[in-house]
């Protein structure tokens, strides 16, 4: 993991913020694919969750960054088959760069 000055997450009363994860995986992307990266951005989520006695369904909330709106649909693909209705709220920003050359960020929130 490489050591940024944040935390992963920070919990306020029943809300849990979730720092953006790339799809990384001992500080190396685990591929040049959106799918795989948003495979791993989740799957580190979901490993913050679980630290935290919380899974996939308490997120409320996630914001997702993309470096080409192009890969939308595919991240959507993708998207759909971890997070399952009622939905969190979301919302996608292109952006130009991401930390390792990463192609999608994801943070969120959830509650207890």
């Amino acid at each position: 993991m490489i050591n940024f000055p944040l935390s992963a997450s920070k919990r306020v009363n029943d809300i849990l913020f979730i720092s953006g994860q790339i799809g990384q995986e001992n500080g190396q992307l685990v591929s040049d694919g959106l799918e795989e990266q948003t495979v791993q951005a989740i799957n580190n989520l979901k490993n913050i969750l679980k630290e935290e006695g919380l899974s996939i369904k308490n997120v409320i909330d996630v914001t997702v960054f993309l470096i080409d709106q192009n890969d939308y649909i595919a991240l959507n693909e993708v998207y759909a088959k971890e997070f399952k209705e009622p939905y969190p709220t979301r919302t996608v920003v292109t952006i130009k760069s991401l930390p390792l050359g990463a192609k999608v960020e994801l943070k969120a929130i959830a509650m207890f």
